[in-house]
């Protein structure tokens, strides 16, 4: 990656804009369209939200998020990582039966890493040093 730009803050809600603007000005200085921008956005900001939600009520911690240009991918890379005592399993979420029934019965909340998946093209799960990281990859 070239370019690349980090950011730490306090897992808490009121840090979400700011998240939000760091993401919005490397994409802006690297010319991203609004459209790509605005996906990577709200991935972010789902996963940010998440781990605001269920990690830092238990564990006050901090969020880290890595952005950079990888231009052999020609894409926008952003890695958002978060200290945890385990990886972060995906694997082990409800599959797409358990997900269309919440759709159907309008239950909130479970379907963040579905809306993850579909705003970005490419998502890796990765665990190191005592953190879990989920790196997210939109093509330009």
């Amino acid at each position: 990656m070239t370019g690349i730009h980090s950011i730490t803050l306090p897992a808490d809600t009121s840090i979400l804009a700011e998240l939000r603007s760091f993401i919005f000005k490397i994409a802006a200085d690297n010319g991203i369209d609004p459209q790509t921008l605005h996906a990577l956005e709200l991935a972010a900001d789902e996963i940010a939200t998440n781990v605001i939600d269920h990690v830092a009520h238990e564990m006050p911690c901090d969020i880290y998020c890595q952005c950079g240009i990888n231009s052999e991918k020609h894409s926008i890379i952003c890695e958002i990582s978060w200290p945890s005592d385990e990886p972060f399993r995906p694997d082990i979420l409800p599959q797409t039966d358990h997900i269309r029934q919440r759709l159907e019965s309008r239950q909130p909340g479970g379907l963040g890493i579905f809306l993850i998946h579909a705003l970005v093209d490419e998502i890796e799960y990765d665990y190191r040093d005592g953190r879990s990281l989920i790196r997210l990859m939109k093509k330009l």
